[in-house]
C-alpha cells in the first residue's frame, strides 16, 4: 500500500491496482472539479498543493509542496503514473527533469514550449467578440471538439459564456473547430486544451492558448456529454475520448465574483426555489472583492430566458440584489 499525508494529521491508505494514479501539480478549482469524474472512473487523482487550504485540497487527499522544489516534486511523481498539470506556471526546468527522469508527464515539454513559442508569434488584434474552442486529444491522435463558447467579459475577467457561441455563424463554428484541432496536431497535445479566438469581422484569430481544462469550458459539466475533466482524463490515460455533443441547446455560465455578500449558502433557499434547474459550483474560496468563488450555470432551448436567470442568480449570490 502506499500512503498519502495532506498534513502531518491526516493520512490515507491506498491499495495498488490496475487503476492508475494521476498526480496533478495544482489544487485549484479546475482540480476540485476533475474529482468527481476521477472517482466514478476509479481513477485515483492525486494533487500536488501549495497549500491545505487551496480548492480541491479542501476535500481529498494531497501532497503539499513548492511545484518550483524540482526535488519535491520528483519525490511527488513516484507516486504516480502519470502527471499532469492544472496551470502554465511550473518551469519548462521541472517538466524537462521529469521527462529525464522517465516520468509519463502530459502534456509534454514539447507541447509547453511549442505553445509558448506560438503566443509569442501571435499578432494581437481589436475584436468585436471572443470565443473559445476546446478540444481534446489522445496520445494516439484521437480528438475531439466542443462546440465554440463565446465569453463575455467585465474589465479583462470572464463574467460569463454562452454555448454555443450564438452570434457565430454556422461556417465560421466549424473553422474555428478545425482551426483548434490544427493547432492540437501542431503542438503535439495530449490532454485537454482551450483555444480562445477573437473574431472580428469575418476575420478569425487565436489569442490565447491553455493546455489544461479551463474557465471557458465550465458548461461541459452538465451541458455536455463528457465534460473537459473527464475528457481530459480520458486523454492523458490514452483511453478511448467520450462524446462532446451538448445535452441541450444552450448552456449559460455565469462567474460569481466575491462583492458584498459573504455567505454562499443562504442564497441557495431563493434562487434554487425560483428555479430548480440552476446548477451551482462553488470552489471553497474565502469570498474577496473580485475573486472567482464559484459559477452557476443553465441549460435550455431559450438563450434569452437562460441569460435572464443567470444574470439573475450571479447578481444575487453577489449581493447587488437582494429579495
Amino acid at each position: 500500500s502506499r500512503k498519502f499525508c495532506r498534513h502531518s494529521s491526516f493520512k490515507i491508505t491506498i491499495v495498488n491496482s490496475e487503476f492508475p494514479i494521476v498526480g496533478v501539480i495544482g489544487a485549484g478549482q479546475n482540480v476540485r472539479m476533475m474529482i468527481a469524474p476521477a472517482t466514478a472512473l476509479g481513477i485515483k487523482l492525486l494533487p500536488f498543493a501549495s497549500s491545505v487550504t487551496d480548492s480541491a485540497a479542501q476535500i481529498t487527499p494531497c501532497i503539499i509542496g513548492d511545484y518550483t522544489d524540482i526535488e519535491a516534486v520528483k519525490k511527488f511523481a513516484e507516486h504516480c503514473d502519470v502527471i499532469t498539470f492544472e496551470h502554465e506556471q511550473v518551469p519548462l526546468s521541472i517538466i524537462k527533469a521529469l521527462e529525464v527522469n522517465g516520468v509519463r508527464v502530459r502534456p509534454s515539454l514539447e507541447t509547453f514550449v511549442f505553445v509558448q513559442k506560438k503566443l509569442a508569434n501571435k499578432v494581437s488584434k481589436d475584436f468585436d467578440f471572443e470565443i473559445s474552442v476546446l478540444v481534446g486529444r489522445s496520445p494516439h491522435a484521437q480528438a475531439t471538439t466542443w462546440a465554440p463558447t463565446q465569453i463575455i467579459k467585465s474589465n479583462r475577467i470572464s463574467t460569463m459564456t454562452i454555448s454555443p457561441a450564438p452570434i457565430l455563424s454556422h461556417t465560421m463554428s466549424e473553422d474555428a473547430q478545425k482551426t483548434a484541432l490544427e493547432v492540437a496536431a501542431e503542438v503535439n497535445l495530449i490532454g485537454v486544451m482551450a483555444v480562445e479566438i477573437g473574431v472580428k469581422g469575418s476575420e478569425m484569430f487565436i489569442s490565447d492558448l491553455s493546455v489544461h481544462p479551463h474557465i471557458s469550458g465550465y458548461w461541459t459539466i452538465e451541458g455536455s456529454r463528457t465534460s473537459q475533466f473527464e475528457q481530459h482524463l480520458r486523454a492523458i490515460l490514452d483511453l478511448p475520448l467520450g462524446d462532446p455533443s451538448m445535452t441541450n441547446d444552450y448552456v449559460v455560465v455565469g462567474n460569481i465574483l466575491g462583492k458584498n455578500k459573504t455567505d454562499m449558502y443562504r442564497p441557495y433557499l431563493h434562487l434554487m426555489a425560483r428555479n430548480p434547474s440552476l446548477k451551482f459550483h462553488l470552489y471553497g474560496k474565502e469570498v474577496q472583492p473580485g475573486i472567482n468563488i464559484g459559477h452557476v450555470n443553465a441549460t435550455g432551448k431559450d438563450l434569452s430566458e437562460l441569460r435572464t436567470e443567470i444574470e439573475h442568480a450571479v447578481d444575487y449570490m453577489s449581493g447587488e440584489i437582494d429579495e
